[in-house]
């Protein structure tokens, strides 16, 4: 079969799926606001393949990547990463050629440094840090003291300078959608394991991991604490003594960790003790490594599991608007580059199609923006890129997937973040993969 007729193939197959998913989709029910209705200038689809018409010849990306196995702190993006290979194959299929250079930070600030400094050496126009941590902080410093304007989409660089951006929603936002989340809830338990809540949040109580010999007794005085279980009778406590419920139980239970895999570990063991109560985790359970630890704890994907992000989710393909026509064209590319066995990930070590399941909108999109920049210079140079940027927004009809991003800013996102809920609902809009985890975050939970 020809390259072309496998491509027409992809892209037959591509719109069967979205169509069949549509359907299957009314069963979902989502409730959402009705919006006045605006005029909407973006076309009614939105091409898979992007043109940067102006773009250098030999124009490359640098990616920082923290690489690791075992629950490594800025590890849990790696696979969300991916969506800059989808990006760079879409302005493949416009005739713009995007090349992408990885470095692995090792997970030390030490090792940002070098990555970012070896990238500077290949010649990268611009450098997408995607990792989280310390090591992220170091990697825009080292970027900026370089001269190469920098995108972070998973974390918040300190004191930025004029050519670094993040594309992630603020720590303000978070802290307005988690209270959101938590509206009309009066008694709040936080459990951690290391990680860190706003401070403007309402807590009631705490339990700290280190405060149990291990998560089993955590969750268990957690089940306790919201009602789920009766407190035994104290081992002192006088003959036919009863088990009691605590007077006033915990109306929601926020749970807050150190990563994502160990947030996960926290949830199956809340889930294992039958807490029936809102669980809310405002940071970290929309990465992948969430989803992929869930599933392997046998965890369960049910809507009484609340996060904060931005509407930018697979989910928002169902929408009818512009942003719903970007993020569908998003995940077309994502079905045609999962089904050319020749797209490799990142570090070309795999094919792309073993983490289409997780490929984002925020890696992909930071690699349109600093495509359009050097388009819009016509030049590849660090500092024309960074100062192009610098005077630019982008849309769905720019080729995001995700929201608006405004570069005349160093927080480039335009959205706000928001309660979403999770669904083990297959929406079919990513290619089949039994391996994956059946989680996706919708703004609004499913109807009973």
């Amino acid at each position: 079969m020809s390259s072309h007729t496998r491509l027409t193939t992809l892209i037959v197959a591509g719109i069967t799926v979205v169509l069949a998913a549509a359907i299957a989709l009314t069963t979902l029910a989502l409730s959402r606001p009705k919006e006045a209705s605006r005029p909407d200038p973006v076309a009614a689809t939105v091409p898979v393949a992007l043109k940067a018409e102006g773009l250098p010849k030999d124009f490359s990306i640098g990616v920082v990547l923290t690489l690791g196995q075992s629950g490594e702190p800025g590890s849990e993006y790696n696979r969300a990463a991916q969506g800059a290979i989808v990006a760079a194959q879409r302005f493949a299929q416009g005739g713009a050629a995007v090349a992408l250079s990885a470095q692995n930070d090792r997970g030390t600030e030490d090792g940002a440094r070098a990555a970012v400094r070896a990238l500077a050496e290949q010649g990268a126009s611009g450098v997408i840090v995607a990792t989280a941590g310390a090591q992220a902080r170091a990697a825009a410093k080292t970027a900026e003291e370089l001269g190469l304007p920098v995108i972070l989409p998973y974390a918040e660089p300190s004191d930025p300078a004029q050519a670094t951006w993040t594309t992630g929603p603020s720590g303000a936002s978070v802290a307005a959608g988690l209270r959101t989340a938590l509206d009309g809830k009066n008694r709040v338990l936080l459990v951690g394991d290391g990680g860190e809540v706003p401070a403007s949040v309402g807590i009631s109580q705490t339990l700290n991991l280190d405060g149990f010999d291990d998560v089993t007794g955590l969750a268990q005085e957690a089940a306790i604490q919201t009602g789920a279980q009766l407190r035994p009778p104290a081992e002192d406590a006088p003959a036919g003594a009863g088990s009691t419920r605590v007077a006033e139980p915990a109306d929601a239970v926020v749970v807050s960790a150190a990563t994502p895999q160990r947030l996960a570990r926290l949830v199956q063991a809340l889930q294992s003790r039958d807490v029936s109560v809102p669980v809310v985790i405002p940071d970290g359970a929309t990465a992948p490594a969430f989803a992929s630890t869930l599933a392997e704890l046998d965890g369960a994907a049910s809507g009484q599991l609340v996060s904060v992000a931005p509407a930018g989710g697979d989910a928002t393909a169902l929408q009818q608007d512009a942003q719903g026509r970007g993020m569908s064209a998003f995940l077309s590319a994502v079905r045609l580059a999962s089904g050319d066995p020749k797209v490799q990930n990142l570090t070309g070590d795999a094919p792309f199609s073993a983490d289409a399941w997780a490929a984002d909108a925020r890696s992909h999109d930071a690699v349109v923006a600093l495509v359009r920049a050097a388009a819009s210079a016509g030049s590849g140079e660090p500092s024309k890129v960074g100062a192009a940027l610098r005077a630019m927004s982008f849309g769905p009809g720019d080729g995001l997937a995700g929201p608006e991003l405004d570069f005349s800013r160093s927080a480039a996102l335009t959205a706000e973040a928001i309660p979403v809920y999770a669904s083990p609902q297959d929406l079919g809009l990513r290619p089949p993969d039994e391996a994956a985890p059946r989680l996706v975050w919708v703004p609004a939970p499913a109807n009973p």
